[in-house]
């Protein structure tokens, strides 16, 4: 199982958290008898000679990379066609973005064999086996290949319904040592619509949960086998379901757990109750998925959500005593100056701690590349999907992501974007320092 190196780490720094994806295939296939390896290339920092030199002491019989991410794209196919070129064996991808491009990645290459579409636990599995015993792969739900210059894609898989046969993640293949923190997951799927959110892809909106017990009791593994460390509860959205989020804080309040962890929700999932219950159990910080400040926008996005909404939530987690970061994007379809100034004032009007504005990233599979897509405002043939979280080389200050984003917005330059990604990360901590000053 690989992950391929492709973070950019002038930016982001060294990579957190665990690839919990490919963590989690390696410990079906393990459960079912096979020997598996995982090299995270991103978190070693590897080069693709220096992961053919490990596959060539593994004595690999077939290879599966993780493209989970747009980013990966490129990458997945480079390495790929290194692979290919000093191994006789199959090469498999799977992950989020491989399930929406299937297509486009089977037909650029010739050195990707088959493409899991969906949750990869028992379409790999069943596929291996397929593979081992000769069995017509055309019999396999959940994938992709290609013969000749077509590419057959067989019935979807159905979904795990019960998480928690899904063994733990291999955590003991992993450099656990290379993470900064522990991402966990409670549950698999979101049941809103944002038309930019490409969770859908895999999780086809219907929300899983683990059960509380099993969620807890790997939260003791990690911290008695590697150690305390913050915990990332890595969810789409945590505290979508009441009653269970609160079966699992009563969990962990059980066990009297001395540790601290962080999620990402929306704003208009969260209750008093919930919140007071949150701190209790440890939670440090909530990030809300905002996007805008701008109701046009939040409508338009499918956000089902109000400014007013978004600040009386920023109101009731601060009065419970929550750091609360605020998520936003801009560069929607038809962004303008003024709705990135709504941006801004909702943020001088909250009582955010701090707040992280990226540019649009138009994922395939989503609503949002579709509609850019249909009115010819953006060809995914041509995407370097690489850039689209990090500045090439030879840009001084415009990231790519921003001059493609400027393509849609209203007037809008790929400067003007990362400059309003600048001041909006600066904003709440301005406004702190503003009211400091007033109360002196």
């Amino acid at each position: 199982m690989l992950f391929p190196n492709y973070i950019c780490r002038e930016r982001f720094g060294d990579p957190s958290d665990p690839p919990l994806g490919i963590a989690y295939i390696a410990a079906t296939l393990r459960n079912a008898g096979y020997t598996v390896s995982i090299i995270d290339a991103n978190a070693e920092n590897l080069s693709n000679y220096d992961i053919v030199q490990l596959l060539k002491q593994y004595n690999t019989d077939l290879v599966a990379i993780s493209c989970n991410y747009s980013p990966l794209h490129n990458p997945t196919l480079r390495l790929s066609g290194r692979i290919k070129a000093e191994f006789d064996i199959p090469v498999i991808v799977g992950g989020n973005h491989a399930t929406a491009m299937a297509e486009k990645i089977l037909l650029s290459t010739h050195t990707i064999d088959y493409v899991v579409l969906g949750e990869g636990e028992r379409v790999m599995l069943n596929l291996i086996q397929a593979l081992e015993t000769d069995t017509p792969v055309h019999q396999i739900e959940g994938i992709a290949f290609r013969v000749g210059n077509t590419v057959y894609r067989t019935p979807d898989a159905p979904l795990i319904e019960d998480l928690d046969l899904i063994p733990d993640p291999a955590y003991d293949l992993l450099p656990m040592e290379k993470y900064t923190r522990y991402n966990i997951i409670t549950s698999r799927g979101c049941p809103f619509r944002c038309t930019y959110c490409a969770s859908n892809i895999i999780f086809r909106r219907k929300v899983r949960y683990r059960s509380p017990k099993r969620v807890v009791d790997e939260i003791e593994f990690l911290i008695q086998r590697y150690g305390l460390k913050h915990f990332w509860f890595s969810d789409d959205t945590f505290t979508t379901n009441t009653g269970y989020t609160l079966s699992l804080l009563d969990e962990m309040q059980r066990r009297a757990l001395k540790i601290t962890w962080s999620c990402l929700t929306r704003i208009d999932v969260v209750k008093r109750e919930v919140l007071e219950r949150m701190k209790e159990s440890g939670c440090s910080y909530i990030s809300y998925g905002i996007e805008s400040g701008n109701q046009h926008q939040l409508d338009a996005i499918g956000k089902k959500i109000t400014t007013t909404e978004i600040l009386q939530t920023l109101e009731l987690t601060h009065d419970v005593g929550i750091v609360q970061y605020g998520f936003f994007i801009v560069g929607f379809p038809g962004e303008s100056k003024e709705s990135i100034m709504d941006s801004f004032a909702l943020i001088m009007n909250s009582k955010l701690d701090g707040a992280a504005f990226n540019i649009l990233i138009p994922l395939p599979g989503t609503q949002m590349m579709e509609y850019l897509v249909r009115n010819r405002l953006i060809d995914p043939d041509i995407i370097q999907w690489d850039f689209l979280f990090a500045r090439t080389p030879d840009e001084s200050h415009e990231s790519y992501s921003a001059n493609l984003a400027s393509n849609w917005t209203d007037n809008l330059t790929g400067k003007d974007l990362v400059e309003a990604c600048i001041v909006g990360h600066y904003l709440p901590k301005i406004k702190k320092y503003l009211t400091e000053k007033r109360c002196e």
